[in-house]
Protein backbone atom coordinates (compact mmCIF):
# COMPACT_ATOMS: atom_id res chain seq x y z
CA UNK A 1 0.00 0.00 0.00
CA UNK A 2 0.98 3.16 -0.92
CA UNK A 3 1.68 6.03 1.79
CA UNK A 4 -0.68 7.87 -0.15
CA UNK A 5 -3.36 5.68 1.10
CA UNK A 6 -2.55 5.59 4.56
CA UNK A 7 -5.18 6.43 6.77
CA UNK A 8 -5.20 8.58 9.50
CA UNK A 9 -5.25 6.49 12.89
CA UNK A 10 -4.32 9.33 15.52
CA UNK A 11 -4.67 13.07 16.06
CA UNK A 12 -2.57 14.60 19.25
CA UNK A 13 -2.33 17.71 20.76
CA UNK A 14 0.48 18.78 23.12
CA UNK A 15 0.28 22.33 24.91
CA UNK A 16 3.45 23.70 26.83
CA UNK A 17 1.88 26.77 28.99
CA UNK A 18 4.28 28.91 30.12
CA UNK A 19 4.35 32.70 31.52
CA UNK A 20 0.66 32.57 32.26
CA UNK A 21 -1.55 29.68 33.24
CA UNK A 22 -4.79 28.27 31.88
CA UNK A 23 -7.55 28.41 35.10
CA UNK A 24 -9.10 25.25 36.31
CA UNK A 25 -12.46 26.69 35.14
CA UNK A 26 -11.11 27.82 31.81
CA UNK A 27 -12.87 25.33 29.03
CA UNK A 28 -10.52 24.45 26.15
CA UNK A 29 -11.71 23.25 23.15
CA UNK A 30 -9.95 21.95 19.95
CA UNK A 31 -10.65 20.82 16.50
CA UNK A 32 -8.26 19.67 13.38
CA UNK A 33 -9.79 20.09 10.35
CA UNK A 34 -8.94 19.38 6.32
CA UNK A 35 -9.40 23.20 4.38
CA UNK A 36 -10.95 21.85 1.17
CA UNK A 37 -11.81 24.91 -0.36
CA UNK A 38 -12.08 28.31 0.73
CA UNK A 39 -15.19 28.33 2.08
CA UNK A 40 -15.75 24.08 3.20
CA UNK A 41 -13.83 22.49 5.49
CA UNK A 42 -13.87 18.84 7.16
CA UNK A 43 -13.59 17.74 10.82
CA UNK A 44 -10.47 15.40 10.85
CA UNK A 45 -10.59 15.31 14.87
CA UNK A 46 -11.98 16.82 17.94
CA UNK A 47 -15.35 19.16 18.54
CA UNK A 48 -16.50 22.34 19.52
CA UNK A 49 -18.71 20.94 22.17
CA UNK A 50 -15.92 18.68 24.44
CA UNK A 51 -14.10 20.28 27.06
CA UNK A 52 -10.34 18.37 26.75
CA UNK A 53 -9.38 19.65 29.68
CA UNK A 54 -12.50 18.60 32.16
CA UNK A 55 -11.18 21.40 34.90
CA UNK A 56 -7.78 21.04 34.83
CA UNK A 57 -5.28 23.83 35.35
CA UNK A 58 -2.10 24.10 33.57
CA UNK A 59 0.84 25.19 35.63
CA UNK A 60 3.44 27.90 34.44
CA UNK A 61 5.69 27.96 36.79
CA UNK A 62 7.01 25.35 36.26
CA UNK A 63 6.05 25.28 32.56
CA UNK A 64 3.65 21.93 32.49
CA UNK A 65 2.68 20.01 29.79
CA UNK A 66 -0.31 18.40 28.95
CA UNK A 67 -1.31 15.91 25.93
CA UNK A 68 -4.38 14.54 24.38
CA UNK A 69 -5.35 12.67 22.28
CA UNK A 70 -8.43 13.67 19.88
CA UNK A 71 -11.42 12.10 19.07
CA UNK A 72 -11.26 11.14 15.16
CA UNK A 73 -14.11 12.65 13.34
CA UNK A 74 -14.06 9.73 10.44
CA UNK A 75 -11.21 6.63 10.08
CA UNK A 76 -11.54 6.98 6.26
CA UNK A 77 -9.51 9.96 5.87
CA UNK A 78 -6.17 9.28 3.75
CA UNK A 79 -3.00 11.08 3.48
CA UNK A 80 -3.65 12.05 0.04
CA UNK A 81 -7.11 13.38 1.06
CA UNK A 82 -5.40 16.20 3.02
CA UNK A 83 -5.04 19.93 1.45
CA UNK A 84 -4.48 22.37 4.45
CA UNK A 85 -5.05 21.09 8.08
CA UNK A 86 -6.06 23.39 10.33
CA UNK A 87 -6.21 23.76 14.06
CA UNK A 88 -8.98 26.23 16.02
CA UNK A 89 -7.98 26.57 19.71
CA UNK A 90 -10.95 28.02 21.60
CA UNK A 91 -10.88 28.64 25.54
CA UNK A 92 -14.19 29.75 27.31
CA UNK A 93 -12.63 31.43 30.73
CA UNK A 94 -15.45 31.90 33.19
CA UNK A 95 -14.42 35.93 34.11
CA UNK A 96 -10.70 36.86 33.30
CA UNK A 97 -8.01 34.44 32.30
CA UNK A 98 -4.70 34.66 30.08
CA UNK A 99 -2.75 31.78 29.25
CA UNK A 100 0.89 31.80 27.18
CA UNK A 101 1.51 28.42 25.64
CA UNK A 102 2.75 26.84 23.06
CA UNK A 103 1.18 23.68 21.31
CA UNK A 104 2.26 20.57 18.78
CA UNK A 105 0.14 18.98 16.81
CA UNK A 106 0.88 14.95 15.82
CA UNK A 107 -1.48 13.48 12.39
CA UNK A 108 -0.53 9.96 12.45
CA UNK A 109 -1.35 8.06 9.34
CA UNK A 110 -1.28 3.71 9.31
CA UNK A 111 -1.10 1.54 6.36
CA UNK A 112 -2.73 -1.80 6.33
CA UNK A 113 0.41 -3.36 6.97
CA UNK A 114 0.98 -1.33 10.07
CA UNK A 115 3.51 0.92 8.75
CA UNK A 116 2.81 4.59 10.70
CA UNK A 117 4.02 8.26 9.63
CA UNK A 118 3.37 11.15 11.78
CA UNK A 119 3.63 14.73 10.78
CA UNK A 120 3.98 17.11 13.06
CA UNK A 121 3.13 20.99 13.28
CA UNK A 122 4.27 23.58 16.47
CA UNK A 123 3.34 26.89 16.99
CA UNK A 124 4.99 28.94 19.73
CA UNK A 125 3.81 31.96 21.79
CA UNK A 126 0.14 32.03 21.28
CA UNK A 127 -2.04 34.28 23.77
CA UNK A 128 -5.38 33.46 24.31
CA UNK A 129 -7.69 35.50 27.21
CA UNK A 130 -11.48 36.60 27.66
CA UNK A 131 -10.91 39.13 24.69
CA UNK A 132 -9.12 36.93 22.03
CA UNK A 133 -10.46 33.31 22.63
CA UNK A 134 -9.64 31.69 19.33
CA UNK A 135 -6.32 30.57 17.65
CA UNK A 136 -6.42 29.22 14.13
CA UNK A 137 -3.13 27.80 12.78
CA UNK A 138 -2.49 26.51 9.67
CA UNK A 139 -0.20 23.23 9.80
CA UNK A 140 2.85 23.67 8.76
CA UNK A 141 6.09 20.85 9.03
Amino acid sequence: MPLADAKLTKVNITFLTHDDNKDPDTRLFVIVQNRISIFLSETLAGDDTTDISSGEQFGDKPPSTKPFSLKLASTDVKLSDLNVPTTSITIAPNGHDRWIFDYSVDLIFTTDSGATKTFTSSEKGIILDQDNRQHVGVFST
